[in-house]
Formats: C-alpha cells, structure tokens, sequence
C-alpha cells in the first residue's frame, strides 16, 4: 500500500485502542483500520483484530501492558517515552477484513431491521394513543351490545315458548254459529227498540215490538144506506119545500 494510504495518529490514541479505552480519537483510529463507518457496536467486533493489526505492524505494543486502576494519562506517557509521541499506520488489508466484513453487514442489517421495526411499533403507538379516548366509549357499546344480545335472546326465547304454548289450543275452540246468529240478533233487536223508544207513541210501538197485544178498537155501528148524512145537519130543515138552506 503507498504511503499516501497511510495516516500518523498520536501514540496516546493507539494506545487507548490497546488499553480498551473509548473516546472519539479511538473511534477515529477504528473507522480507518476497517475502512468503513463503524456504530458503538461494530467497533466493538472490529477492535481485537485492529489490535492484532497494530501488534503485527509493531510487537513493541504487546510489551503495553495496561493494569485497570493505573492512571491512564501517566501510563501513556510511560509508554510514549519508549515508543514515541506519533506512529504512521495503514488500513488492515481488505482481504484479511473479508471475514470481519461479512459479520459487520450482517450486524448493519440486522440494525437496520430493528430500527425499521421499532419506527413501526413507534407508529402503532401513536395510533393507539390516538384512539385511547375512543377505547372507553368502544367499551361502553359492546356492553350495550351484549346487553341487547342477551334481550333478544330472551324475546326469542319466549315467542318460541309462545308459539309452543299456542299449539295446544289448536283445534279445541269450536265456533256455534247458530249461537254467534242468535247473539247478532239480540243485539239488532234491543237497538231497534231502544230507538222506537224515542219515536212519539213509542212505548206502544215498542211493546208491539215486544209481543204485547193492543185491544183493537171498537167497531162503529154500519151507518144505514142512504142517511149518511142526517136531516137536521145543516142551517134549518131541508124539507120538501126547500124552504130552508142547508147542504
């Protein structure tokens, strides 16, 4: 690789790297060795073999022994008086991070998956706090719902029982016809009377209608022929003169 590949980066960086320590020089210094762009969780799977680069590229590095507790500035000044306050490095090899490149796509994927998940779990939480002022009111009409199933249910229950109950009287009520007749009759019959009651001489006519016999009246004695009209009817006598007037 030509040198122009190559970058200087300050001692205290690479030894950060080596030391385990975090930070955005070290990050820096991670993004360059893969050659790509690295989150918090690649650079954790990319920083043992970037160790092992630096360790290839300078064995003076695996004499830098870093104890957890020990002043992290004093220690890279130790370590810089015998190594130096810069080193020139380059990239690790693209064949020798194939490998590692297929892990750190199939991690990139797998993150790109969740955050696409989760923005739509996002979505579905707001539509559900959209709708959380209609769950009560949701909840107040399927109760009223199961309330009306359970009021038809019984309604039908009933006319069932109804229709059942009313199959037993079929066929046992017989009509009379002549009675039913007779009934009409009477019905007609005190109408009539009470309406001849109001009539002028109505008591009469409504015992007539009733049966009562009337005593006939008296037949007037047979006038004899000829004197239908009597001699002294009449102003004066009409007799044989015509001295008088008279009809």
């Amino acid at each position: 690789m030509s040198d122009e590949a190559r970058r200087v980066f300050k001692m205290e960086t690479i030894l950060g790297l080596i030391a385990g320590k975090g930070g955005t020089d070290v990050s820096d210094l991670l993004c360059y060795l893969s050659q790509r762009e690295l989150s918090a969780d690649e650079e954790g799977v990319v920083a043992p073999m970037s160790k092992g680069w630096l360790y290839s590229m300078e064995p003076r590095f695996m004499q830098c022994c870093y104890e957890e507790g020990e002043p992290f500035d004093a220690w890279t000044k130790k370590q810089a008086s015998k190594l130096g306050s810069n080193v020139s490095i380059e990239p690790i090899p693209a064949v020798d991070m194939a490998s590692i490149s297929i892990v750190l796509d199939k991690l990139a994927d797998a993150k790109a998956t969740v955050a696409e998940q989760s923005s739509a779990i996002e979505g579905l939480q707001a539509n559900v706090a959209e709708f959380e002022p209609f769950k009560a009111q949701a909840a107040d009409l399927e109760k009223k719902v199961e309330d009306l199933t359970g009021k038809l249910e019984a309604a039908q229950t009933d006319l069932a029982k109804a229709k059942k109950e009313l199959k037993t009287f079929e066929g046992k009520v017989a009509i009379n016809e002549t009675e039913v007749e007779s009934s009409v009759k009477d019905i007609v019959s005190r109408a009539v009377k009470d309406a001849l009651a109001t009539l002028p001489a109505g008591a009469a006519v409504a015992a007539a209608a009733e049966g009562a016999e009337v005593a006939p009246a008296e037949e007037a004695p047979a006038e004899e022929a000829g004197s239908s009209v009597p001699d002294d009817f009449g102003f004066g006598a009409s007799g044989s003169d015509d001295g008088g007037f008279g009809f």
